[in-house]
C-alpha cells in the first residue's frame, strides 16, 4: 500500500495504492460520514474514472479500488474505454458530425446512412453502453432485426447495407477514443439472392396492358396519376436510374444530343454515388416530350394571363405534382398496373417492387452484349455488384467474349483468276 499524505484541495485523505497513480483513494471534504472515492487511471486509455467505493473502511476501499482496477484494464484490453457513453449519446454525436462533413467519399448524401441506424439500432442499442457492445450483441440484433420491421422482413442485402451505416458510427466512436476497435458485426450472408425482375414475355405483357390501363383510369379520375407513372416505369427501364434519383430529376438535368441520325437525351443524375451522366436509350426522348407538354397545358391554366409561366422551371421535377412539389411515389401504381396486367406482384417467394425496373433495365443490356465495364458505370455501381446479382447473365456475356474469333479472311486468289 502506498503512503498517505496530505489533503489536496478537494480531500482530506489522499493514497496512493500502487505508488504509480494508478489508484487513488481518497475521501471528500466537508461530510459527516465521508466513503472512500477511488480514481483509476487504465494504460492505453484516456482520462481516468471516479467512482465511490461505497465504505469509510480503508481495507474494504482497497479490495475493491483494485478489484475495480483489473476489471477496467481487461475491458480497456478488449476494446473498451473508461469513460464510455450510450450507444445514443454516441449516436447524437455522430449525427452532427457527418452532417458537417459534406458529400460521402463518392458525392453522395449522408442521409440514408443516418436514418438506416436510426431506424432501428438506435432502437436496439441505445441504451447500451458503447464499450460494452460486442459481437454476441449483434448476433442478437440480427435476430431481433428479423422480426421487428415498419411493412417487410428486410432481406440480408438489406442488412449488409444496415451494417456498413452502424460501422460508420462505431468508426467515429473509435476516433472520439471511446472505443479503441470496432466490434465484429456480421451481418446474415445474401447468400447470392438474385433480385427479382420480369421475364420478357411478362413485360411485354405490362406493356400491352398500359394504354388500357390509362383509359380505367380516367373512368376512376386518376387520369394524371396513371399517366405519370406509365412513364416513369418507362424512363426507368430505358435508363436504369435508381428511384431516387428519378424522383429527383429536373429538366435543367436533361440535354439533347445527337449522333448522326441519332437522338438521346443525356440525364446528369445525382444519387447516392455521387454525379455522374446517363445516356437514355432511344425513344425517351418523346417520353420526356409527353410529359413537358401535360405540364406546359397545366401551367397555362394555372396561369392564364402570364405567358412567361407556360413552361417548367429548369429546377422543378420531372415528375411533379400540379403545384410543381416532387412525387415521392407510384408504388399504388405500380401494383395497380401489374394487377391490370395479370402479372403477378410475387415472384419466386419475394415481391417484385419498383426497383425491379433497374433491374430489368441492367438484364436487357447485358443480354445484348452491352459490356458490364461500361453498364457498371451507366448504373452508377460496380462489376462487382453485377456479378452479384446478375452472374448468370455477365458470366454468359464474359464466355462469348472469351470464346469469339474474328471471321475468316477470304483466301487470296489463286493466280489463275487474273487469267484471260
Amino acid at each position: 500500500m502506498g503512503n498517505s499524505g496530505s489533503s489536496n484541495a478537494d480531500s482530506e485523505e489522499r493514497i496512493d495504492l500502487r505508488d504509480d497513480g494508478r489508484i487513488i483513494l481518497y475521501k471528500r471534504e466537508g461530510l459527516k460520514n465521508p466513503k472512500w472515492q477511488a480514481r483509476i487511471r487504465v494504460s492505453g486509455a484516456s482520462g481516468y474514472k471516479i467512482v465511490s467505493t461505497k465504505t469509510a473502511n480503508l481495507r474494504d476501499a482497497e479490495r475493491f479500488a483494485a478489484n475495480l482496477y483489473d476489471d477496467l484494464d481487461h475491458h480497456v484490453r478488449m476494446g473498451g474505454s473508461i469513460n464510455t457513453k450510450t450507444f445514443a449519446k454516441v449516436f447524437e454525436e455522430w449525427e452532427k458530425s457527418i452532417t458537417l462533413m459534406g458529400p460521402t467519399a463518392k458525392g453522395g448524401s449522408w442521409t440514408s446512412t443516418i436514418e438506416r441506424v436510426r431506424s432501428y439500432a438506435l432502437t436496439y442499442f441505445g441504451a447500451m453502453k458503447i464499450d460494452d457492445i460486442g459481437p454476441s450483441d449483434f448476433q442478437r440484433y440480427w435476430l431481433w432485426r428479423k422480426e421487428n420491421y415498419a411493412k417487410k422482413v428486410p432481406s440480408n442485402a438489406t442488412l449488409g447495407r444496415e451494417r456498413t451505416s452502424i460501422r460508420s458510427l462505431f468508426n467515429f466512436a473509435v476516433k472520439m477514443g471511446h472505443i479503441s476497435k470496432i466490434p465484429e458485426s456480421d451481418a446474415p450472408k445474401n447468400n447470392g439472392e438474385r433480385r427479382p425482375t420480369f421475364t420478357e414475355q411478362e413485360w411485354k405483357a405490362v406493356v400491352r396492358a398500359m394504354d388500357g390501363w390509362l383509359l380505367d383510369g380516367k373512368q376512376k379520375a386518376t387520369s394524371r396519376d396513371r399517366f405519370l407513372a406509365k412513364h416513369y416505369f418507362l424512363v426507368l427501364v430505358n435508363t436504369g436510374l435508381r428511384i431516387g434519383e428519378l424522383r429527383k430529376l429536373e429538366w435543367g438535368d436533361l440535354r439533347p444530343i445527337e449522333d448522326g441520325d441519332d437522338k438521346y437525351v443525356i440525364a446528369e443524375v445525382h444519387g447516392k454515388t455521387g454525379t455522374r451522366e446517363v445516356v437514355c436509350q432511344k425513344g425517351t426522348g418523346r417520353l420526356f416530350n409527353e410529359i413537358i407538354d401535360l405540364r406546359c397545358t397545366e401551367l397555362k391554366k394555372q396561369n392564364p394571363d402570364d405567358p412567361d409561366l407556360w413552361n417548367p422551371s429548369r429546377t422543378e421535377p420531372v415528375f411533379c405534382h400540379p403545384d410543381g412539389t416532387e412525387i415521392r411515389t407510384f408504388k399504388r401504381s405500380f401494383h395497380s398496373l401489374l394487377t391490370f396486367a395479370n402479372v403477378p406482384i410475387m415472384k419466386n417467394g419475394t415481391a417484385r417492387t419498383i426497383y425491379s425496373l433497374r433491374h430489368l433495365y441492367a438484364t436487357q443490356r447485358l443480354y445484348e452484349d452491352v459490356s458490364p465495364f461500361h453498364l457498371a458505370k451507366q448504373m452508377g455501381t460496380s462489376v462487382e455488384m453485377l456479378e452479384k446479382h446478375y452472374g448468370q447473365t455477365v458470366t454468359a456475356f464474359a464466355a462469348a467474349q472469351i470464346t469469339k474469333t474474328r471471321p475468316k479472311q477470304p483466301k487470296a486468289p489463286s493466280p489463275r483468276y487474273f487469267e484471260d
